[in-house]
Order: C-alpha cells, then structure tokens, then sequence
C-alpha cells in the first residue's frame, strides 16, 4: 500500500541543498586539491607583498623627510654645498615620494637663483613631469621652467609655460603676473594672436590686480605692431 505524499518543508529544502553543496564542495576538493592549493598561495604571497611595499613606502617617506630636514638645515646653516648634495641624495633615491618632489622644486631654485639656467631647467622639468602634487609649487615650476627657456631664446616655449603656470590656479594672487609675463613673451615672439588673448584675459579677468592697466597698455603696443 502506498504511503501517503508527505509536503517536504522549507527548512527539510534547506537541509538537503546545504547537504548536496558540502558534498559537491567536498568532491571538487578532492579532485582539485593542487590547484586550490595554488590558488591559496598566490593570495597569500600577493597578501604579503602589498604589506612589504605598504612598509617601505612608509619607511621611504620618513627617511625622505629625514633628508629634505637636513638638507633645509644645512642651507639655514649656510652650508649650501651639503644642502646641495642631500637634496640631489633625495631626488636620486628617493622618486615619487612626496618629500622627494619638495627636494626637486628646492633644487631647482637654488640654481635658478644661483643663474644655472641649465641645471635649473632639468629640475623644475622634472618636478613638471614626475610630481605636480602642490598647486604652488607646480605653479611656481612652470613659471621657472619658462624663465629657463626664455635665457635660452626659447621666447614662444616660454610664453606657452608663463601661460600653463597661471592655468594651474587661475585664483591665485600669481596668476595674473605669470599671463602677463605669457603675454610679454607672446609679443617678443611676434605671436600677436596669443598675446592678444592672453593680455584679455587679464583685463576681463583681473579687474583689481595692477597687472590689469600694463595689459591694457600692452594691448595698444600690439595694435600699433600689427
């Protein structure tokens, strides 16, 4: 005699789909065990080399900051070789950590102000291209980049950088000068178009700043070139 039809519940459903997955997962286990194996190593090594480079790079950065100390201390000390040679120690070793970049617009700086054109022009290039992580600092970068050029008689190449440094903050106090100095180097290069523009900009732009009346003025000098 047949026994009568009994409703499987919920829970008895949950019991046997929990009871067919263990064994499932246990049987490809079984079957898998070198490639589970595999797979559980690599995430181990991948775990353990992102903590290795999470720890240098925090060992890179005080070490960092312990150079860019010294090297500011021993220019305030008025030793400005030794400044010199810990910043150079800190760009060369140190690439891509914060401090580094410091170093790298500092020196460049001191040889700007020392007249090396040259070497001025290689670090404030470098900071321009590796870092550019402080608006001031990224600003002030083009800015010198451009004065470096300009010695060169790179006039329009410099203009392009007087330009970009103002473009990195248009609110800054700065920018007006660094459009102005673009707009000069515009007009020694006898590109009227990009002189005209960019001497608009102060006069639309920069109502209060004094840059305001030489643009003006500098307009008028391009009317009577052109």
């Amino acid at each position: 005699m047949l026994k009568p039809y009994k409703k499987i519940s919920k829970r008895e459903l949950k019991q046997d789909k929990f009871v067919s997955y263990t064994l499932r997962a246990k049987e490809y286990a079984e079957n898998n065990g070198r490639t589970l194996m595999w797979i559980g190593g690599f995430i181990v090594a991948v775990i353990l080399i992102l903590a290795y480079l999470a720890h240098s790079k925090s060992q890179a950065n005080v070490k960092a900051n312990e150079l860019l100390a010294r090297a500011t201390f021993s220019y305030e000390q008025g030793n400005a070789q030794q400044g010199e040679e810990l910043l150079k120690q800190l760009v060369d070793n140190y690439a891509g950590v914060i401090a580094a970049g410091q170093g790298c617009f500092y020196l460049a700086k001191i040889y700007w102000q020392q007249n090396d054109f040259a070497n001025a022009k290689i670090y404030f290039k470098k900071y321009i291209d590796d870092y550019k992580d402080d608006i001031l600092l990224t600003s002030a970068a083009y800015a010198g980049y451009g004065d470096c050029l300009l010695e060169e008689g790179n006039v329009k190449d410099a203009a392009r950088n007087y330009e970009k440094a103002a473009q990195v903050d248009t609110e800054s106090p700065q920018a007006p000068s660094f459009y102005y100095s673009a707009a000069r180097a515009f007009l020694d290069a006898k590109d009227y178009q990009n002189a005209r523009k960019v001497a608009s900009i102060i006069v639309d732009n920069y109502d209060k700043s004094e840059y305001k009346t030489k643009a003006e003025i500098l307009l008028n000098m391009i009317k009577l070139e052109v």
